[in-house]
């Protein structure tokens, strides 16, 4: 009984060590920082040309992934033009993660990413969108920075309200 109760106290204590050695490792709980160069803010995309994205993520321990997410703003408001009004039913989106590579505390992300000009044989909806960036670090800590782009074709202000 005695060599049993030497044996439990031994491995409370041995555990009892570790637990407190681990407690010298930090965690970490600082959200990595984006910083985006491309698109601009309400920055103009014809359908059918590419969106340039630059961004720059820094953290302070290491970076996981990156996350960009464009998705339509239309909240049910309506846009003068008949032109925007037909096709306001066919919304384009585009989700996609990216892995960085470990060890990286600072990385450098450069996308082309192509807005098509039709989905399944219709025009897509031109308009407001919404461009999402989110960053993760090796920790489970993200950051996120939205803003708006519009989709839509150049229009001519003495350009009829025909189609071609």
């Amino acid at each position: 009984m005695k060599t049993r109760l030497i044996y439990l106290f031994s491995i409370t204590a041995s555990l009892l060590f570790t637990s407190c050695s681990d407690d010298d490792n930090v965690v970490d709980t600082e959200a990595p920082e984006i910083s985006i160069m491309e698109p601009h803010d309400e920055e103009e995309i014809a359908p059918g040309g590419e969106i340039h994205f630059e961004a720059l993520f820094t953290d302070d321990v290491e970076l996981a992934s990156y996350k960009v997410e464009i998705h339509n703003a239309f909240d049910d408001h309506t846009h003068a033009s008949t032109k925007n009004e037909e096709h306001n039913d066919n919304p384009w989106s585009y989700s996609e993660v990216f892995t960085i590579e470990p060890g990286n505390t600072n990385f450098e992300a450069l996308q082309h990413i192509p807005v098509p000009s039709e989905i399944k044989g219709e025009h897509i909806s031109e308009g407001p969108y919404h461009f999402g960036v989110f960053v993760t670090d090796a920790a489970g800590n993200e950051s996120q920075a939205f803003f708006e782009i519009h989709i839509e074709e150049e229009h001519d202000e003495d350009e009829d309200d025909h189609e071609h």
